[in-house]
């Protein structure tokens, strides 16, 4: 072969590894690209996707740091290394929530429109089965159901809400709401009284009444003293609004149980949040949906709201458990749910879902 040939073959084969390169850096920009608009800018490999670049890259002797982007280089000689010791790929991405649990979360916000996120949360974990909020909503958005989320939460603390905070087992707050009642006689509207103790959520309920005299609040001052001894609890101060219809009598009988009356500033609901958030409980999710016809049937209805709220109504600001609810969560297993339940009560507004013996 003529000497004259090597350099003319050299300056050949330059002139194409130039041009590779170039095809490579051209290659590697559109990569980085694509791999820009990706939505959280991360791509995870299924096993096969990360066997192949394995094999490409042993061609390369593994010298791929200038020329990988789908992962880093500390990924990659990661791989290499669990190639070599003969370890299996592990599943890629989250784990697969159960068809079950799935189903169940569909049945839930078909049958509960009112219910949001956090309560269907709350009712899987009744179920011990253990899901997030985020993980709810995207279930019922593959199936095109979109519950109206809770509200949002007060940020920082006052004062007010410390001293909340420091006797919250000890505390008892009340409050008047009202229901109109369709009578022979034309409408009339019904009054109850109910005490909500703030470290348990556990609720007292007046019968109704059209006319909220000192001498009927003053008896629920005595039957609420005697549920508070029945239940073990102490109150060791009870709050409630300037509203004229809380009498000194009223005031006196539980201040002589050792109960101090803390009366909220005028026209701040906030300091009675806990009373206000569970008028609108009862409303939302029972009173709104019927019309009562005489007192009785308006106490039917509450008593039965109040049985299901103190039993089975899971409780966002208990950890999303019932008030029965005592102990540690269940452990998470892969065990099915099996047939699931429902207890009505109120023609169906109100369910309770459990698993069947």
């Amino acid at each position: 072969m003529p000497a004259w040939l090597y350099p003319l073959l050299y300056l050949l084969i330059e002139s194409y590894s130039s041009r590779r390169d170039a095809q490579v850096r051209f290659l590697k920009a559109q990569n980085q690209m694509l791999r820009s608009r990706l939505a959280g800018n991360r791509i995870i490999l299924t096993p096969q996707e990360r066997g192949r670049l394995l094999n490409l890259g042993e061609r390369l002797g593994h010298r791929v740091e200038h020329v990988i982007c789908i992962v880093t280089l500390k990924t990659y000689r990661r791989w290499v290394r669990e190639q070599r010791e003969g370890k299996q790929p592990g599943r890629v991405g989250r784990p697969r929530l159960r068809q079950d649990i799935r189903d169940a979360i569909v049945r839930f916000a078909k049958e509960n429109a009112r219910w949001g996120y956090r309560r269907i949360v709350g009712e899987l974990l009744k179920l011990h089965a253990h899901t997030c909020k985020s993980t709810v909503s995207r279930v019922l958005a593959d199936h095109g159901i979109y519950p109206d989320p809770s509200g949002k939460k007060d940020v920082g603390e006052t004062p007010w809400q410390l001293f909340i905070q420091a006797h919250m087992n000890t505390l008892v707050a009340c409050d008047f709401f009202c229901k109109t009642v369709w009578t022979p006689l034309g409408k009339r509207t019904a009054y109850c009284l109910f005490f909500i103790r703030l470290g348990s959520r556990k609720v007292f309920l007046s019968s109704a009444t059209y006319h909220p005299d000192e001498a009927w609040v003053k008896q629920q001052a005595r039957n609420v003293s005697m549920w508070l001894e029945d239940n073990d609890i102490q109150a060791s101060h009870l709050i409630h609004d300037r509203d004229t219809k809380f009498t000194a009598g009223f005031d006196r009988i539980l201040a002589s149980q050792g109960t101090r009356i803390i009366k909220t500033p005028v026209c701040a609901p906030n300091a009675n949040a806990y009373a206000e958030s569970w008028v609108a409980s009862i409303k939302r999710e029972c009173l709104d949906h019927f019309l009562c016809f005489n007192r009785k049937h308006l106490d039917f209805i509450a008593q039965s709201y109040i049985d299901f709220y103190n039993r089975h109504r899971p409780h966002q600001g208990k950890g999303n458990r019932t008030l029965t609810f005592t102990g540690k969560p269940p452990p998470i297993t892969d065990t099915p749910l099996g047939i699931i339940k429902c207890q009505r009560a109120l023609g169906g507004v109100l369910k309770h879902y459990h698993r069947a013996a």
